[in-house]
């Protein structure tokens, strides 16, 4: 059995998601909330994360501590588990989670050039429950519910990389960048989670023309038409009335058909919604 060794006390965003993807990663394991042995620094079957002063991965040691250098300790285990490079272009939130632990809530502000006291207003109490809940232990195994919970949450991660990175794929052969007036849309005729890695795709298409998405609703049977980056110049409340649509919300961003209309009227329905360059 594999043992995953982190440290006690507080815990941190870093050491939780580390612990987390190791033990949905490792057959079995057990984790212990304690300082490391020199024993626990030599055997290859534990795992010590984010304590031990020690980056050796050829012998399961990922602590950052000890240099200014590294990112934090979720990254070098998600490096060595070989999903870091996937997990940088999937989740917008993992360069910035390392950047908070390594350097701290005021320079990663200053680093993005934002107020630090945004960090502390959108702090999740979801997160702070759950670090809650692992800080109170001293080791979790197998049986109790917060190891299942780390162990599916661990898994879950995995598992969106590497679906998001295989719609990308798709994506990238079957969606259309069509005209919509003086700006473009992006369509997309893919049904089964509609907007799975669309995020990804806009960002490797990297056309500031694109001010529209049109998929496949996610509750009915209709498309769904939403407006990107908050562009004003596309507001949806101006098809409001028109007898295919069935809702739209009231800021205007989004919008839905009561039907899958041919693309063709789709793309008309797009080019109302937006707000011609004179006016």
């Amino acid at each position: 059995m594999y043992k995953i060794v982190a440290h006690p006390g507080s815990v941190h965003k870093d050491d939780f998601l580390a612990t987390s993807i190791l033990l949905a990663s490792l057959d079995d394991a057990e984790v212990f909330r304690r300082e490391p042995t020199a024993a626990d620094l030599g055997d290859a079957n534990a795992y010590v994360v984010d304590v031990g002063m020690e980056y050796a991965p050829e012998r399961h040691n990922f602590d950052h501590h000890q240099d200014s250098t590294l990112p934090c300790a979720f990254h070098l285990v998600m490096q060595h588990l070989g999903y870091h490079d996937a997990a940088m272009q999937v989740f917008a939130w993992y360069p910035h989670m390392s950047m908070i632990d390594v350097r701290g809530p005021y320079r990663t502000a200053d680093f993005l050039g934002i107020d630090s006291s945004l960090f502390f207003a959108t702090s999740s109490p979801v997160d702070g429950y759950l670090f809650s809940l692992f800080a109170a232990v001293d080791s979790l195994h197998g049986h109790e519910p917060l190891y299942k919970f780390m162990k599916a949450l661990g898994k879950d991660m995995i598992s969106l990389i590497g679906r998001k990175m295989a719609r990308l794929e798709l994506l990238k052969t079957t969606a259309k960048v069509v005209p919509v007036k003086q700006y473009k849309a992006v369509v997309s005729e893919i049904a089964e989670f509609p907007k799975l890695a669309m995020e990804l795709y806009l960002r490797y298409l990297n056309d500031d023309q694109i001010v529209i998405c049109l998929t496949p609703s996610n509750r009915g049977e209709g498309w769904e038409l939403l407006r990107l980056g908050d562009n004003r110049m596309v507001d949806f409340r101006r098809i409001a009335d028109c007898p295919d649509i069935r809702f739209v919300h009231a800021s205007g961003f989004i919008a839905k058909t009561n039907s899958r209309l041919p693309q063709r009227e789709l793309v008309k329905l797009a080019c109302r919604a937006i707000t011609p360059p004179e006016e």
